[in-house]
Formats: C-alpha cells, sequence, structure tokens
C-alpha cells in the first residue's frame, strides 16, 4: 500500500471547540449575572478533526473528507486543519452546512463537560463518495459511528467497501448515541471494520454487556475483525479471534481530558502504520492519549511522535489488577 496517495483519510465531525475552563460553580447555582474564568480558546474539535490533527502531527500524510459550512466559521477550521498539516483538498464547502460548535466546560481535576451548539448538514452523502478518493488511502479513520449525520446507513458502508476492496484497513471510533440510532445500528457495518475501537460506556450500550471480555466478544461475533475497548483510567482491553490482552496506564495528573480517546485513535493508527506490533500499537496509543491530557484542548498538545516517545520513556505505569 505504499503507493496510496494518503496514509489515512478521515470521515467524520469536525465543529469547532471553544474551551472554558476554571469556570466557578456559582455560575450555574448562583444570582449573579458576570463570573471570572480561565482562559477561553477556540479549536478545532470533533472527533475526526481532533484524530487528524494529532496524525498529522506525528507525521503520517492525512485528509479530512467532509462538509464545512460556507461562514467564518468554516474558513476558520479549515484554516486551522491546513495549519495543522491536514490536506482540505476533499472538503466540501456547502451554504446547507451548519457546522457544530461545542462549549467545553473543563474542571478543575481535569474532566469536562460539552454544551453542544445545533449543527446540521455535516455529513458526507453517498453521492459525495466519488471513485478514486477512498480507494487512495492505507487506513480509512471514522471519527465516529454515531456522529456521520447524513452518511449513517447505506452510505457509510459503501464507504468502508470502497476502502477495503482497494487494499485498505477501517478503523472507527466510537461515541455516544445522541440521535437516538439503536444499541444495534451498526451491527451489519461490523464485518467492514477492521479495528474497533470504542470506550467502555459506549461498549456497554451497545452491547448490554457489563465486562469488557463480553464486549468484545459481542463486536467479534458480528464480524469485526480486533476490538479495542477503552477502560479510561483502567488503561484499555484488546481482543482478535486469537489472542487478547490488557494495556495499563501511564500516571498523569490530567489538566483536560477532552479528546484523549481521540488522540489514543490516532496514535493507534500511527503506530499500525508503522508496522509495529497489536500490543506495541495499543501501547503507544496509550500514551498518546495520556499526553494529551496535560494541555488544554482536543487535539493540538501532541507535537510528533518523538514527543510521545520521550513521554513513554519517562512516565510510569500503573499495573492494574484486571
Amino acid at each position: 500500500m505504499a503507493d496510496k496517495k494518503y496514509d489515512v483519510i478521515h470521515i467524520g465531525e469536525v465543529n469547532q471547540d471553544f474551551t472554558v475552563p476554571e469556570v466557578p460553580e456559582e455560575f450555574f447555582s448562583g444570582d449573579g449575572d458576570t463570573y471570572t474564568c480561565g482562559p477561553i480558546t477556540d479549536s478545532v474539535g470533533g472527533d475526526a478533526g481532533n484524530q487528524s490533527i494529532c496524525v498529522a502531527n506525528l507525521g503520517d500524510r492525512n485528509a479530512w473528507f467532509g462538509r464545512l459550512d460556507t461562514s467564518f466559521t468554516g474558513n476558520r477550521l479549515a484554516a486551522v486543519l491546513e495549519s495543522q498539516g491536514v490536506d482540505t483538498s476533499l472538503v466540501i464547502r456547502s451554504e446547507d452546512c451548519r457546522t457544530p460548535k461545542i462549549i467545553v466546560n473543563v474542571r478543575k481535576d481535569g474532566s469536562h463537560r460539552f454544551l453542544c451548539g445545533e449543527g446540521g448538514g455535516y455529513g458526507l452523502r453517498k453521492k459525495d463518495i466519488v471513485p478514486g478518493t477512498l480507494d487512495q488511502t492505507r487506513v480509512l479513520a471514522i471519527g465516529s459511528l454515531f456522529v456521520l449525520d447524513t452518511l449513517e446507513g447505506e452510505g457509510l458502508e459503501y464507504a468502508l467497501k470502497t476502502c477495503r476492496d482497494a487494499g485498505g484497513v477501517v478503523v472507527a471510533d466510537m461515541t455516544y448515541d445522541i440521535k437516538g440510532l439503536g444499541p444495534h445500528f451498526y451491527d451489519d457495518i461490523y464485518p467492514c471494520i477492521d479495528y474497533l475501537v470504542p470506550s467502555w460506556d459506549e461498549a456497554a450500550y451497545v452491547t448490554g454487556e457489563d465486562h469488557e471480555d463480553r464486549m468484545a466478544d459481542y463486536f467479534l461475533d458480528r464480524g469485526a475483525g480486533n476490538v479495542i475497548i477503552k477502560l479510561g483510567s483502567q488503561g484499555s482491553y484488546f481482543k482478535n479471534r486469537k489472542k487478547y490482552f490488557y494495556t495499563d496506564p501511564y500516571v498523569v495528573k490530567p489538566v483536560d481530558t477532552t479528546g484523549c480517546g481521540d488522540n489514543f485513535t490516532a496514535g493507534f493508527i500511527h503506530a499500525y502504520l508503522k508496522g509495529w506490533s497489536e500490543e506495541e500499537c495499543v501501547r503507544f496509543a496509550s500514551a498518546a492519549g495520556a499526553l494529551n491530557s496535560l494541555g488544554l484542548g482536543a487535539s493540538s498538545y501532541i507535537r510528533s511522535e518523538q514527543m510521545v516517545l520521550e513521554f513513554m520513556e519517562k512516565t510510569p505505569i500503573r499495573h492494574i489488577i484486571h
């Protein structure tokens, strides 16, 4: 696959994040009308946006394939993606697109909560996937299942098969079912996914199981090639039809956990492209997710592969008894 134009093409949501740290609790419960907080920043957000920027900074040739509106927001996000090394030549600028805007409230312990502005028309259509696009990538990254808007269903299956028929590999992240599609919406899609990367909560919602091993079996039984379940502060769990293993987490004091799962997936993709073993890939992914938590924002803290490798050398691992 060395002759492919791209190492990775990302499909999924890109939005504008406004990160608001250190909001006093009185803002939510008090009677006043003016409060102060930490430094407010705006940046690219969304699962596909976060993954594409991280992959670019790790050194891989990648593009985001999606829709942006024609307003200042779309112009701003396109410029930021390009400045971070993400190819935007596949981006469709559409007047019927409303790019979502997200307020990210970061708490003192690094956790976060989102206030999501309404968007629409930001997903690809099946007709957008013209010959010569998705057959030109080594990896097709889906960021993420449950937020693909108009591509949900037949269009997604067509995209995955187009990539795989040309020898590409599909890596799919997952997020919460905010649109109420239902836990079994993707049951027919899993055979088209080589690496499925949900969080524990996301996998529990889809499978109805309460243990990561049984969750992984659910996806494997429905055709997924490999499953990596992100366990947050407990590390991660990998399983395919031949083996399974846990990967312990790094010891960090998080500043902002926004986008850590996206950076985990991006780290895995980068390591996979380098031909590392699955154990090495998941270990590097774990480091990328943990490292991202040390800075504010979902996508721009990691600057290079070397930065992640240095973090791995100097950061202790917390050993978990599973």
